[in-house]
């Protein structure tokens, strides 16, 4: 068992967060062992261990050092982190007390450590469950994912995969408390599977349909939709883990009803990762696009002191005019920021709100542009300004 972290006291309501990462599959191709009678064209992945450790680090920055951008709930704080890696050598976290070296990710540590995760959440019904998983990915009549010994046994190779689908909807069932399942892998539609009897991954947990759905919330957020792949620059954090931590780190929420607080509920962040990712779209030729389940009640994951921020774009067209333009939005209460056009599209980072955006030639060379009370709300505002009719 790897877990992380533990808060001190545990009692009381906390978010309970299971993180999984696979990288190395040993019998897929490239793979350091026997390769498996159906690799299904799959091999090994340099991004799980790299999006694994931004997520927990993400996760366990408050606890690591005061004031930090991570996981904040002054409602529901941190309870436990428990993480799973496979990757071609040793894995480590750091954690308040030092590094730890991660247990890999095998089928069985999956389904043990998903029990003591499932458990936990359970403890107490204004839990929050955090399930995190970076790795292959396939969909058939559900989607499955696939941890690292998959392969390892030609007769029964679905052994060691597992349905994420229906251990969501088996999880409903149990706890009382909000389920957030973060799932960055491919759903590509797999026919040889489909066609093969037999090959048919259990979830980690059986779904008893006799019993009611009791959680108060629901959100499954998947790296990208039905039939499609998720991708991940070589080397680095994936596209999704990439926005998915955006989104966390200050690009999205809802102001609290009478108090300097922002919310960060499911529906929320799946509509902040969705924007970041068709924002990201846009200089990328592998298009992707996320996918979200969201049901029940609104439980925040996240409540944050600090106003969220938003990515802006502006620019003029036609594009001649910006060597002559200067750009601007001013806020309500009279916060102006001011951009010489002759160096480009406007790009900035700034508080969401509502602003007076516009464009003014230096000598007058075209009429004044002005879009008022413009809303500049997270996690992207875009705004194209064309020439005065």
């Amino acid at each position: 068992m790897t877990k992380v972290y533990e808060r001190n006291p545990l009692a009381g309501p906390g978010v309970h967060v299971l993180a999984i990462g696979v990288g190395d599959y040993p019998h897929l191709i490239d793979g350091a062992q026997k390769l498996a009678k159906m690799p299904l064209g799959l091999g090994q992945l340099s991004s799980p261990p790299l999006s694994l450790k931004a997520f927990v680090t993400w996760c366990l920055a408050p606890v690591m050092k005061a004031g930090a951008t991570g996981l904040q709930n002054d409602q529901c704080s941190l309870a436990t982190v428990e993480v799973l890696c496979s990757a071609k050598g040793a894995i480590s976290v750091d954690v308040p007390g030092g590094a730890v070296e991660l247990e890999r990710a095998t089928r069985a540590n999956i389904k043990a450590a998903f029990t003591r995760w499932r458990m936990r959440v359970c403890s107490d019904d204004n839990n929050i469950g955090v399930f995190y998983f970076c790795g292959h990915g396939i969909m058939v009549a559900d989607h499955y994912l696939l941890a690292e010994d998959f392969g390892d046994d030609d007769e029964a190779p679905w052994d060691k995969a597992f349905d994420v689908s229906n251990s969501l909807r088996a999880m409903e069932r149990e706890t009382k408390g909000a389920l957030y399942f973060l799932v960055d892998a491919c759903r590509q539609v797999s026919k040889k599977i489909a066609l093969t009897a037999g090959a048919i991954p259990t979830s980690l947990m059986v779904v008893d349909l006799e019993k009611a759905v009791v959680r108060s919330s629901a959100t499954l957020i998947r790296a990208t939709g039905e039939g499609k792949l998720a991708f991940a620059p070589g080397g680095k954090v994936s596209r999704f883990t990439d926005v998915l931590l955006t989104a966390l780190s200050g690009y999205c929420g809802i102001r609290t009803s009478g108090k300097p607080t922002w919310d960060v509920d499911g529906e929320t962040l799946a509509t902040a990762v969705r924007k970041l990712l068709e924002n990201n779209n846009k200089s990328s030729q592998r298009k992707q696009v996320s996918d979200q389940q969201i049901g029940g009640t609104s439980v925040p994951l996240l409540r944050v002191t600090t106003a969220p921020m938003v990515k802006v774009e502006i620019d003029l067209l036609p594009t001649e005019k910006r060597a002559v333009a200067q750009m601007s939005l001013t806020s309500s209460k009279g916060v102006k920021f001011v951009h010489d056009g002759s160096k480009g599209v406007l790009l900035k980072d700034i508080p969401g709100g509502v602003y007076d955006v516009s464009a003014q030639a230096a000598a007058h060379e075209f009429a004044d542009l002005s879009y008022p009370e413009e809303g500049v709300w997270p996690p992207v505002y875009e705004l194209t300004m064309g020439p005065a009719v």
